[in-house]
């Protein structure tokens, strides 16, 4: 016990005397936690006790030993070494010190059930498989030879090899019906193809349509639009038809030319930098490689607060340049760089490029990125401090975002196209101005820089929270006499042009009736232009801006260059501008975490250069989610047809990604649209009424004549407009990006009774058929849409009525076929034969799973149709009908998930009279 303690030291110390008990390093530290059993073997009591009967037996005389007597074996096995415990004087007593270490038994009730939180959640990105055709553009220069009969108006591929990849066999047409290659002509081609590194082959070959086509190929020329590299590829031979050649290509020899770079770095606090700088340049033959700015002639570092630097590059010719990019590598202490501006001066021509930027460029500066894309100016505006005066009324609207407002001193600078400017004007009165949502109008009076092109404005950085979101600037600038007289002359001798004209045409015209027409409308015009001719009043200019002049945030900028979206010339002040109603109609995408809390805004702009406000899309709905349709309706002024959109969202909230699908734009048409569209349509109709009654009759005419202005003209609704997306709108998702310009891909103008422009209507019936399965109906909103052979289609029909449809066993008022079926007769655009259709619901409702047996379209024949089938000699039809099997479910929660599905025709048959 010398080496080690025991429990008994502990528990039996009582037993010992006063006088007798051991000065020993006993402390109550040292046994704090029981002793490993495997170690310590004092918790075994055959150890530290021997058993009683071993005593017994060692006591007793041994009268009979036998050798096959197993039962006396433990008398005749002599006792284990006994070990006393000299603390404890029993086996019980040491067992009950020994208690005092052992375990708690383990408790009966229910375990405790520990929380374990759950994963964060992530956005998975989506995998895109990368197509064939990339982002690079190759332009193809096919110069056909000029000998007899060169030309050919068969069809041409061309495949192309280079050291990285291959653009595979692709045909060289253009949108003309009747292309072909002409002797000794150019033709241009516009490529999309992957990188295909340095060119080293391409194959030609010609497929013609007649036997004896051939064609003579002087060279083919590929320019990479990129890089701006040119290759060759000779061939002056003839290629026979559905002959191929293969042609090996020489880069072309580019002249050199130096371009004298000069770098102006501010005179601001920790201005300088010594970060490495690059410059890459894009003209309109292409961009540079990025270019390292060092001069390793002077000796001393570059890029000083304050200094001027200069460098040579000898690169070739760019062409006019378009813009830079301006970057460094964040390198070293305090690397942020305040960047004034950059000339580039070329020698062959000389011309001299301004990139002004008044910027710092850091990490810590707006949203952390170190380069900048500035765009080129050929010459900067002339600040005019003398001559005629004229009144701006200047309007600044200040952004509804958080933390909008500003207190600092604002300041505005007009340019005019002709190279004049004003000078920086301070806009202050005696209000509160430029707090987040205002509105505010400033009356200035500075000289006349002319029409506007663009304008300056920023802030002076001053006081906490300087930063300023702006959102828009208009300006009206009221026109002198000298110009508005200017105005009248130029527009009187436009139509001094035209009354020339329609007398030419008067004078050349046989007939006397169409000419009294001609007369009677021409001189009704006549009066309605010298009416409206009258010199103008002001000039308004609309600047959207929709960013931060803040150095913490966007790009780190307090002045910015607006460029005027839009400019419309006013006649009085009481003219107000035309407002139209457009219905956005937002598709958020189907996939996983596609929704979004933020606050989505979006800005139309129109073909004629005009764009709208920016506005917030927002109303009582819970907006934006996942695989939904959200509908708003907005009031604004007239853009005209509609060119591309913005839309985007202020990255808010937790999960702020928003996958977003498409947006379609339906402008309702205002009464003078209305008005000119029929004027359009009626003479249109006049037209073809007349070339068809030159091959009559003059009497035949005569009835036609007067028929034509029986003929019913069709009343426009809107004017739909799609934009395509398919991307996300995420910080952390694709590119990063949370706004994003949306050009229109399909425009297409809808009548009143849906149907659309060009297009011929006719009736159907829809037989839908519900299956006769537990739980088949549904109470959802149940549409259809019709596609035909030719890429036609109706815009998506809703099908029900006032009754309860789609339901099983139902019987509908409507004609039936079955106990389950319902009849519907719908009026909308001839597709000509039905292919396929989309038939979905909205998922609306309890159980709003819905089992489709069948649906069947019967479309009724049109009489130009029935005629065709007439003159084939064949019976005269009524209408077609086509059956689209189903048998599938329809629910968010069966089968394949899915509430929309795409039929195909599976039997079509005609029915007659």
């Amino acid at each position: 016990m010398a080496d080690r303690l025991e429990p008994c030291l502990q528990y039996g110390i009582k037993h010992w005397h006063p006088n007798d008990r051991p000065k020993s390093a006993y402390s109550a530290k040292s046994y704090a936690t029981p002793p490993d059993p495997k170690v310590v073997r004092w918790h075994d009591t055959n150890t530290m006790f021997a058993d009683s009967r071993i005593f017994d037996n060692v006591r007793r005389p041994v009268t009979d030993i036998s050798e096959d007597n197993e039962s006396d074996s433990l008398s005749m096995t002599p006792g284990p070494k006994t070990t006393f415990c000299y603390i404890c004087s029993t086996l019980e007593e040491h067992q009950r010190h020994l208690l005092q270490y052992r375990p708690k038994r383990p408790v009966s009730a229910k375990p405790r059930i520990e929380y374990v939180a759950p994963k964060p959640r992530l956005k998975k990105k989506i995998e895109e498989v990368e197509p064939n055709i990339g982002d690079c553009l190759y332009r193809v220069d096919i110069y056909t030879g000029d000998k007899v009969n060169a030309g050919t108006s068969g069809e041409v591929y061309i495949t192309m090899k280079g050291s990285r990849d291959v653009l595979y066999k692709t045909r060289l047409a253009k949108k003309t019906s009747n292309f072909s290659f002409m002797r000794n002509t150019k033709e241009s081609f516009f490529l999309k193809g992957p990188r295909l590194g340095n060119l080293e082959i391409i194959t030609i070959e010609h497929e013609g349509g007649k036997k004896n086509l051939r064609w003579y190929l002087d060279r083919v020329e590929i320019t990479d639009m990129k890089s701006g590299m040119i290759w060759v590829f000779k061939c002056q031979d003839w290629l026979d038809n559905s002959d191929s050649r293969d042609l090996i290509g020489k880069e072309k020899e580019q002249p050199i030319i130096d371009y004298d770079i000069t770098v102006y770095t501010g005179n601001k606090s920790f201005g300088g930098t010594d970060a490495n700088i690059s410059l890459t340049m894009y003209g309109a033959n292409g961009q540079s490689q990025k270019i390292l700015l060092v001069d390793s002639s002077k000796g001393q570092t570059c890029f000083e607060k304050g200094g001027v630097d200069r460098f040579r590059i000898p690169q070739r010719d760019l062409g006019e340049l378009k813009k830079i990019r301006i970057e460094h590598d964040g390198k070293g202490v305090a690397s942020g760089w305040h960047l004034e501006k950059i000339t580039i001066t070329t020698n062959a021509p000389k011309q001299i490029y301004y990139f002004l930027y008044g910027g710092f460029i850091g990490k810590d500066v707006g949203k952390g990125h170190l380069y900048r894309e500035i765009f080129a100016k050929k010459s900067l505006p002339k600040e005019v401090t003398t001559g005629p005066k004229t009144t701006y009324l200047v309007t600044v609207q200040t952004g509804d975002v958080k933390y909008a407002g500003t207190d600092a001193n604002v300041f505005i600078q007009i340019c005019g196209k002709d190279g004049k400017a004003t000078r920086k004007i301070k806009l202050d009165d005696a209000r509160n101005n430029f707090e987040r949502g205002a509105t505010e109008q400033f009356k200035l009076e500075a000289p006349d820089v002319g029409t506007i092109s663009h304008i300056i404005v920023g802030h002076d950085n001053f006081g906490p929270g300087a930063g300023w979101f702006l959102d828009e600037v208009k300006i009206k600038r009221y026109i002198l006499k000298k110009e508005a007289n200017k105005y009248v002359k130029k527009e009187e001798k436009k139509r001094e042009k035209k009354e020339q004209a329609l007398r030419k045409s008067r004078e050349n015209s046989p007939d006397q009736k169409r000419k009294k027409r001609r007369d009677e409308d021409s001189e009704e015009e006549e009066e309605d232009n010298r009416r409206k001719l009258v010199p103008p009043l002001y000039e308004e200019c609309v600047f959207p801006c929709n960013e931060w002049l803040a150095n913490d945030e966007g790009d780190g900028l307090v002045e910015k260059e607006l460029k005027c979206a839009s400019s419309m010339l006013r006649f009085s002040k009481d003219e107000q501008e035309e407002k139209v109603h457009y219905t956005v109609i937002v598709h958020t995408g189907n996939v996983k975490f596609a929704g979004t809390d933020a606050d989505v805004f979006i800005q139309m702009f129109g073909e004629n250069g005009r764009c709208s406000r920016r506005t917030k899309l927002d109303d009582s709905k819970n907006n934006f989610e996942k695989g939904m349709e959200d509908i708003f309706e907005l009031d604004d002024i007239n853009l005209g047809t509609l060119s591309h959109i913005v839309i985007g969202h202020d990255d808010s909230g937790m999960g702020a990604g928003w996958f977003l699908d498409d947006v379609i734009i339906r402008k309702h048409l205002s009464q003078k649209e209305i008005k000119a569209h029929k004027q359009k349509e009626k003479k249109k109709i006049k037209d073809q009424m007349k070339a068809k009654g030159k091959q009559k009759k003059k009497k035949q005419e005569s009835d036609t004549e007067d028929e034509d202005d029986e003929v019913p003209i069709r009343t426009p609704d809107y004017e739909e407009f799609h934009f395509p997306c398919n991307k996300w709108l995420d910080s952390k998702e694709g590119d990063g990006e949370t706004e994003r310009t949306l050009k229109c891909k399909k425009k297409q103008l809808h009548y009143e009774g849906g149907v659309n422009q060009g297009e011929h209507s006719t009736m159907y019936q829809i037989i839908v058929t519900t299956g006769n399965k537990s739980f088949a109906g549904t109470d959802a909103n149940v549409y259809i849409q019709l596609h035909g052979r030719k890429g036609q289609e109706t815009p998506r029909l809703p099908l029900g009525d006032e009754k309860n449809n789609f339901e099983k066993g139902q019987i509908d008022v409507f004609k039936r076929l079955d106990v389950n079926a319902v009849i519907l007769t719908i009026e909308s655009v001839d597709v000509g034969p039905v292919s396929y259709v989309t038939i979905g619901h909205d998922d609306s409702g309890p159980g709003a799973g819905w089992y489709l047996d069948e649906v069947k379209v019967r479309r009724y024949i049109q009489k130009n149709e029935a005629k065709e089938y007439v003159k084939r000699g064949r019976q005269k039809p009524l209408y077609e009908e086509s059956a689209f099997p189903c048998k599938r479910w329809l629910s968010s929660s069966d089968d394949d998930k899915k509430t929309e599905r795409q039929l195909k025709c599976e039997q079509r048959t005609l029915h007659f009279d």
